[in-house]
């Protein structure tokens, strides 16, 4: 094998230093090539043909539709606000639900998109009904304050899913069924206010939300906010408070499932992911805005100034470089797994969006990971090449 490797290197060959060379050159230009291309190539600025384009956005959800970005969302024009639909790209695609009564919040769910639209009505854009526009009875639990959040539920005959409910400073939890039915309603803890309501699994919900930090030391006149999560029982219209515990410091501004029992709960601050069990995980990451993929990974968006995009993969928080600064404040966002949008302003004001394509960064074929593949195939040649002539040298 040596008397077969020296001849390799001793005996001339037109093709064989030509090889190694190529080679060697290739893996030079390969590492630079693959270092250059280290960023996220699949973000930029959000189409500006959307409806919220110069708006300020208060909440959008994202619906089905035959282009990609279709949507339905609530923001604040020079009218006032305004909640409309989009399913087509450009002005023309867009139809205003309606200017009066229009909600602060949307109520994403699987099966679709809803709202709470006063006098006891929910109204919303639902999968099973082509999209169109449809309304349930006097919602449970409401009568006083309005809906704020909801998960909607499959596994029950009795009951379509249980509401987040706001009266002035006070939130409480309730089931409803759509039918006008009275469901008893658990109120937040005393000092608590909910802001979340999200799944953990079939039988257990996560009521998020934040009370005044009992920090030392801090401001009266501007107390610091910590995270609060109440793991609630649900069996059908029943709901029992099992525990509250309490985060991170700072409010928060995202939560989500992430369909393996436990639930993303992010501030300003940090971050957490929590079980039914109140088993929790800290995250050090400061963000402003968070989401879940629909391959699990957890992404995070930082300030202005951040040139990096934290992620939680298989338990690992690993960073994602930018291509420059985010350049932008968020103070909102919405996401339906496959892209995540941020919304906010700039450094001159003026309201902005980004669009990070999540499905498209982690495909093998585009930016870094197809340079990737493309110096795995060359290399893995180049190699069996040279190795081929050493052989055929050895044996000869």
């Amino acid at each position: 094998m040596a008397s077969g490797l020296q001849r390799l290197f001793e005996e001339e060959s037109e093709h064989q230093w030509l090889a190694i060379g190529l080679f060697a050159l290739f893996a030079l230009a390969g590492g630079w090539a693959i270092s250059a291309t280290g960023t996220i190539s699949s973000i930029g600025n959000a189409p500006v043909t959307a409806g919220w384009q110069g708006h300020d956005v208060l909440d959008v959800a994202m619906v089905d539709g035959e282009w990609d970005l279709a949507h339905v969302g609530i923001v604040v024009d020079s009218q006032g606000p305004l909640l409309y639909q989009q399913e087509d790209e450009g002005q023309e695609g867009v139809t205003i639900i309606t200017r009066t009564n229009v909600p602060e919040r949307l109520l994403d769910t699987e099966n679709g998109v809803w709202w709470d639209a006063g006098n006891g009505l929910l109204l919303g854009l639902a999968e099973d009904n082509g999209g169109d526009l449809v309304q349930s009875q006097s919602l449970s639990g409401v009568d006083e304050g309005h809906a704020i959040d909801l998960v909607s539920t499959e596994d029950s005959n009795q009951v379509l899913g249980w509401l987040l409910v706001a009266d002035g400073q006070s939130t409480s939890a309730v089931a409803y069924d759509g039918l006008g039915s009275n469901f008893t309603a658990i109120d937040a803890p005393e000092g608590v206010t909910w802001t979340h309501l999200e799944r953990f699994d079939e039988d257990h919900l996560a009521a998020v939300g934040w009370r005044v930090a009992t920090t030392p030391g801090q401001n009266p006149a501007q107390p610091e906010r910590q995270s609060s999560v109440t793991v609630i029982l649900v069996e059908d219209g029943t709901m029992t408070v099992l525990q509250s515990v309490y985060g991170p410091l700072g409010s928060v501004h995202s939560t989500a499932s992430l369909g393996d029992g436990s639930v993303l709960v992010a501030t300003e601050q940090n971050a957490m992911l929590i079980e039914s069990d109140a088993s929790m995980t800290g995250l050090d990451v400061r963000s402003s805005a968070a989401m879940v993929a629909t391959d699990g990974t957890v992404w995070f968006a930082g300030g202005a100034d951040s040139t990096l995009m934290p992620r939680w993969v298989d338990g690992t928080l690993e960073s994602e470089r930018l291509p420059s600064r985010l350049g932008m404040s968020v103070a909102s966002s919405e996401s339906d797994g496959h892209s995540w949008i941020l919304f906010g302003t700039d450094s001159d004001g003026d309201h902005a969006a980004l669009l990070l394509d999540v499905d498209q960064n982690a495909s093998p074929l585009s930016g870094r990971g197809f340079l990737n593949l493309l110096f795995l195939v060359v290399g893995t040649a180049s190699i069996i090449g040279i190795a081929g002539t050493w052989w055929r040298q050895s044996a000869s």
